[in-house]
């Protein structure tokens, strides 16, 4: 167990040594650690850990606390373990990961820090992880494992580090917190860490995980969530930033003419005269947004509008008037948030969300945007920005505890009938804050990552497959933590390169899930073959969606095999090539009753009962979806 710390630029890494039965003491005597180990029939283990700061003055000037890490000593025994690695935010692969592999970031820096946690450093070896907030470690033979999770967000980060042996045995377990400031270290104050459950279970993992979101939910999550979830348009997926007045306004007459079950209608980005300049429309929308916001409203929807509102670039009004507001690094330099070539040449930046002149903006723009425009629901993108590293006003907030002030002054101004809808968000902080949650990369009117992306080893890269494995693998965050979204479907034949059953597949999932659905296709040009899809998507996705889904099989492959909604449907898949043979396995308690008819077709299904489960053939991205 260690703490790291820093004067300036100058490392020092002590490590923590027993004193008495669960105190430690740092051996450079600044800190003491205490550890009280509990046991509860239904956490499991708890560890409740406090940093102590035991000098007699508080720290110097230049101080600041990085990171403190402890080994825990509760791990699973025996061969032949694997992992479900969490990812950090939206757009993080969450996954099972096999005890060979290898814990490999994106190859390029802004890859890395806009897709993942900047604040860990994987090292690339065989057998060690890193799990962003939680962790699941499972034998599929024995069916033992063991869960490994925080109790509360906490003003901190928290994350696992996993190491397993050449057998697949677990070597190490240490949970290790996010500090990254200089906390309040007065003498003989207590500082309260997450506290962290371990609870060994044998049997489903992925019921472990539902009641871990659903007890989480319950003390973290919201209490007012909607039984229905937004269903809608969204202009991003087929113009991207080409969008103008006419394109919103003509996609809002085709909702009414083809009678869409729609409630929401997004604008996306492209209508900002530049980044961090929310409150400018430019020249493509000359009436305005306020505009568009009622034309919207007259059409019996609600409209939704698209910002970012942590981020910001050189060439925007607020950059020039308002530098002292930018992050920046400890040479004074904007500290780089994303590289978007969407955006024009160059690196777009980051506010210091602790500066009393940022927090002043993103009340204004936040104020203007619900009560003068008249939008109730706002998709709010790029969240990791505020949490990104540097030379921050307010230097005794962690990144987690300045991004939840942020996030605590954005939900006081929109009140709380705004529906808030979160993306690019790092996920345990921001429960609680948020209506809807993206909870996977992006989609993308293609199957695979595109060939620069598998060249840089961008295990996030964005396109629908690997969106759809976040969306089963946190299916079941739905309605306790808040309502998910799997991203936009999209149907459409031309700009898009899924083949039919790829698209089905697509829609298969997210409809499944019952978490939120929008479409994102030009409704001016949708072929009838794919606009009978559409409707039917929406219709599954309402006898799912008031129903938190069990994800299937999230040891047995990457990509899971299948999704059971307790709304009654169990949506079964072949995400792959070729013709095969897809085995699943029941969650506990869920009976059946055949014959079994896939939803899309009305046709019979031969499922074949084996082992308390299933098993059918599918064709290449072949799914069906049937009552259960």
């Amino acid at each position: 167990m260690k703490i790291q710390y820093r004067v300036h630029n100058s490392v020092t890494i002590s490590h923590f040594l027993p004193v008495k039965a669960g105190v430690f003491q740092s051996e450079c005597k600044k800190f003491e650690l205490l550890l009280t180990t509990t046991k509860d029939s239904k956490l499991g283990t708890v560890l409740s850990p406090k940093l102590i700061w035991r000098e007699s003055t508080r720290p110097e000037v230049g101080f600041s606390v990085d990171q403190l890490e402890l080994e825990l000593t509760d791990l699973p025994e025996g061969n032949g373990f694997s992992l479900f690695q969490h990812g950090y935010q939206s757009w993080s692969i969450s996954r099972k990961m096999e005890s060979t592999g290898v814990d490999k970031p994106p190859f390029l820096s802004f890859l890395h820090y806009s897709q993942e946690n900047i604040y860990s450093k994987n090292e690339s070896k065989v057998g060690k992880f890193i799990s962003e907030y939680l962790t699941l470690i499972f034998n599929k033979e024995t069916q033992n494992g063991v869960l490994y999770a925080p109790l509360e967000a906490g003003e901190f980060g928290t994350k696992f580090e996993v190491v397993f042996g050449a057998e697949g045995n677990v070597t190490s377990v240490k949970v290790v917190y996010d500090i990254h400031c200089l906390p309040d270290l007065r003498p003989n104050a207590k500082l309260n860490i997450s506290k962290i459950k371990v609870l060994f279970f044998k049997g489903s993992p992925e019921t472990k995980l539902l009641k871990y979101f659903e007890e989480l939910g319950k003390k973290e999550g919201p209490n007012n969530l909607p039984k229905k979830v937004p269903t809608g348009w969204c202009s991003w997926y087929y113009y991207y930033t080409n969008i103008d007045q006419k394109t919103i306004l003509d996609n809002l007459t085709k909702v009414r003419e083809l009678n869409l079950p729609f409630e929401f209608f997004q604008i996306d980005d492209g209508y900002q005269r530049e980044i961090g300049d929310w409150l400018y429309p430019n020249d493509k929308f000359p009436g305005g947004m306020r505009i568009l916001a009622d034309e919207i409203k007259r059409v019996g929807l609600k409209p939704g509008i698209w910002l970012a509102p942590f981020l910001v670039r050189k060439k925007s009004e607020f950059f020039r008037k308002y530098p002292e507001a930018i992050l920046k690094d400890q040479n004074g330099k904007p500290v780089p948030a994303i590289y978007q070539p969407l955006w024009g040449r160059g690196y777009t930046y980051a506010l210091d969300i602790t500066h009393p002149t940022a927090l002043g903006y993103l009340e204004k723009v936040f104020s203007t945007i619900v009560k003068e425009w008249g939008y109730p629901y706002l998709k709010l993108d790029f969240l990791y920005a505020g949490l990104l590293p540097g030379d921050i006003y307010n230097k005794s907030l962690s990144p987690q505890a300045r991004y939840q002030n942020a996030l605590d002054l954005i939900r006081k101004v929109v009140g709380k009938n705004t529906f808030l809808l979160g993306c690019g968000a790092p996920m345990l902080p921001s429960i609680g804050y948020f209506d809807g949650m993206r909870i996977s990369c992006d989609v993308a009117p293609f199957w695979y990552p595109e060939r620069l992306r598998v060249f840089l080893k961008d295990r996030n890269a964005l396109c629908t497959r690997t969106a759809l494995i976040n969306d089963i693998t946190r299916a079941s965050m739905h309605r306790h933590l808040w309502l998910n979204d799997p991203d936009c479907l999209l149907v459409r034949k031309k700009k898009n390169k899924m083949n039919e059953a790829q698209t089905k597949l697509m829609a298969s999932v997210m409809a499944v899930s019952g978490g939120m659905l929008l479409v994102s296709d030009d409704l001016t040009k949708l072929e009838m073959d794919r606009l009978d899809l559409l409707k039917k998507a929406f219709q599954l996705n309402r006898e799912c969606q008031a129903y938190t889904p069990i994800p299937i099989g999230v040891f047995e492959n990457e990509f899971p095999l299948a999704l059971y909604n307790p709304g009654g449907y169990l949506g079964i898949w072949n995400p792959t090539e070729e013709e095969k043979t897809v085995h699943i396995s029941l969650p506990p308690g869920v009976k059946t009753k055949a014959p079994f008819l896939d939803f899309w077709t009305g046709t019979r299904v031969d499922l074949h009962a084996v082992d308390g489960g299933f098993t059918t053939t599918l064709p290449a991205f072949g799914s069906v979806v049937v009552s259960v």
